[in-house]
């Protein structure tokens, strides 16, 4: 049984949309290319594969497409690439030592980029409508059910609820492809996965191009999750699935028997594609506790590891001919004061406004008696250091 904890799954995916959308490049970017296949090059395509008309039936068919296209594509890469950022900062840590079960983690990280790319889709929608692809006028649900308006406003809402969990589901196993990625690879070789494995979702499946213009090619299609998906979300945009559409492949005899055959066959291929997509989506699932769950518990390393690491090094090498008095004293600095105000005292006794530090030095609790001994100690390190610096000088010289 999973115990799921909300408040640690919301935290997360909400973390992840407000990164989203505080990014506006990244949004507008991202949808550029979608934009361009929706508008311009859907004709070319609509000609290649037969129906050159911009109204055809061929314009729903490439819709769905595009949704796939977009789904891949920001589905791994908008949930891989934050957590590789993460982990190059060193703020996967943070997740290490959280007091919830990594599922709970994985599943955030899941659910948010599950909703941006669902977004996504949402924009790339109203793209369509406004450009013609789609006719809201004749309902998203396939145009021989209920089309006469106003009975179409009730064929829309209907379709929409399954159009967007179609999609939600969609997104939520490609965003586990994703974070298998990211918890595999680093940002060097990042990239160069997320093409490897989204240029086959894609172009090997039935999301742009109908499969039976595959050729013998089009046996590899079919094995392709995607080719089922977009099959799936086609129902819900017009019912156009082409000959080779789940329903004409196990349930064609239905299909043929007019218009409410056509579909009922369209409702059965649509559990069939369902049942292939989460058999898909259970092995995703399964893949991503396993992977991107145990990476969890590594060290993120990163810059701020690096960071840690030096300033470590660095305190043990000043610290070496302290005696455990000495050493207490300037604990005391760690203990009250953060590293931004440390570094900040610093920089003033650097230039010498030593009545500021003594300042913040009080203003975080530090008595007088104990700035004296800090001094004394901080002193005697540095004429330690001087001694240092000059005695390698003098070797370098020689």
């Amino acid at each position: 049984m999973i115990e799921l904890d909300l408040e640690a799954i919301k935290g997360i995916a909400k973390r992840e949309i407000i990164k989203y959308f505080r990014n506006k490049n990244q949004i507008f970017s991202s949808m550029l290319m979608p934009t361009i296949f929706m508008i311009f090059l859907r004709p070319g395509f609509a000609t290649l594969a037969g129906g050159g008309d911009f109204s055809s039936a061929f314009g729903a068919y490439m819709g769905a497409g595009i949704i796939c296209l977009v789904l891949v594509m920001s589905g791994i890469m908008m949930s891989g690439m934050p957590v590789l950022f993460d982990k190059m900062l060193g703020f996967q840590d943070i997740y290490a030592v959280a007091p919830v079960k990594r599922r709970n983690v994985v599943l955030g990280f899941i659910v948010g980029g599950a909703l941006k790319s669902t977004f996504q889709c949402t924009l790339i929608i109203i793209i369509g409508v406004i450009s013609g692809l789609f006719n809201p006028f004749l309902g998203v649900y396939p145009s021989y059910w209920l089309a006469p308006f106003p009975l179409s406003i009730l064929t829309v809402t209907i379709s929409i609820l399954p159009l967007y969990f179609t999609i939600f589901f969609g997104a939520s196993i490609y965003a586990c492809i994703g974070l298998c990625v990211a918890a595999r690879t680093d940002m060097t070789n990042a990239m160069l996965w997320i093409q490897v494995i989204q240029m086959p979702l894609v172009f090997i499946s039935g999301a742009l191009l109908p499969v039976e213009n595959f050729g013998p090619a089009a046996v590899v299609a079919l094995f392709n999750p995607t080719t089922y998906f977009a099959d799936a979300v086609r129902v819900w945009l017009g019912g156009q699935t082409g000959i080779a559409g789940t329903n004409m492949l196990f349930f064609g005899w239905i299909a043929i028997q007019g218009p409410i055959g056509y579909n009922v066959s369209l409702l059965l291929g649509y559990l069939v594609d369902l049942a292939i997509i989460g058999a898909f989506g259970a092995l995703m699932f399964f893949a991503v506790f396993k992977i991107f769950g145990s990476s969890l518990t590594e060290s993120a390393g990163g810059f701020t590891a690096i960071f840690h690491k030096k300033t470590a090094d660095a305190q043990k090498k000043m610290y070496k001919d302290l005696t455990d008095e000495e050493r207490e004293v300037m604990n005391i600095l760690k203990r009250k004061l953060d590293g931004t105000t440390m570094i900040r005292t610093f920089m003033l006794q650097s230039d010498g406004k030593m009545d500021e530090v003594f300042k913040i030095y009080k203003q975080n609790g530090i008595t007088d008696e104990e700035i004296k001994k800090i001094m004394e100690v901080g002193q005697k390190m540095m004429q330690k250091r001087m001694a240092e610096v000059q005695k390698k000088r003098k070797k370098d010289k020689k």
